[in-house]
């Protein structure tokens, strides 16, 4: 299995989807997988510079109006083929990096009342994404044509991470009343 950065396989599935300026892609990156997926604008443009000189993807300047040219890229049929033996590949062991458990493994060096702030930040953003979620499942059932391929799977994509919201939410319910009750037994 390649040990290749996993951008390029990024980048190739949403070309696969349709043409896109690498403004597109770190747009569509942000509003529609950011749930599961992250890239930098360095990280695509880098990505796309080097899928061009493999033949993997083509780049056409087009001109919009009084706006500066801007390029939009496609996957090629080499990118596809690419693409279709990446997804068909087993998936890598996918190791987390989660700042917030890190520091609660360790929970008692931490001052309560700061754990109590880190509780309710990440509350407050979990909840601010859930509803980021729910609000792009109704666009795509409002807005995305049943006849599209892949409308199921980009629903079930936002429900996996409605589910682990809400998992997250009431992880931070256990954890705030755990630490609410340590700040009380402490003022005793």
């Amino acid at each position: 299995m390649s040990r290749k950065s996993k951008t390029r396989y990024s980048i190739l599935v949403m070309l696969s989807i349709e043409p896109m300026s690498g403004y597109d892609m770190k747009q569509f990156t942000k509003e529609v997988i950011s749930n599961f997926w992250s890239e930098s604008y360095g990280q695509i443009y880098t990505t796309l510079k080097t899928l061009i000189e493999e033949g993997l993807v083509t780049g056409k300047e087009i001109e919009e109006g009084k706006k500066p040219y801007k390029t939009v890229y496609e996957i090629t049929s080499k990118g596809s083929r690419v693409l279709g033996e990446w997804l068909c590949e087993p998936i890598s062991r996918q190791v987390p990096r989660d700042e917030l458990s890190l520091k609660f493994f360790v929970g008692p060096l931490i001052p309560l009342e700061v754990s109590l702030q880190h509780i309710l930040a990440h509350k407050e953003q979990q909840k601010k994404q859930l509803d980021k979620l729910k609000k792009a499942i109704n666009r795509m059932e409002e807005e995305v044509p049943e006849e599209v391929p892949h409308k199921a799977y980009w629903i079930t994509g936002s429900r996996l991470g409605i589910l682990v919201r809400e998992a997250r939410l009431k992880w931070c319910d256990e954890m705030e009343s755990l630490i609410r009750g340590k700040i009380s037994k402490s003022k005793n």
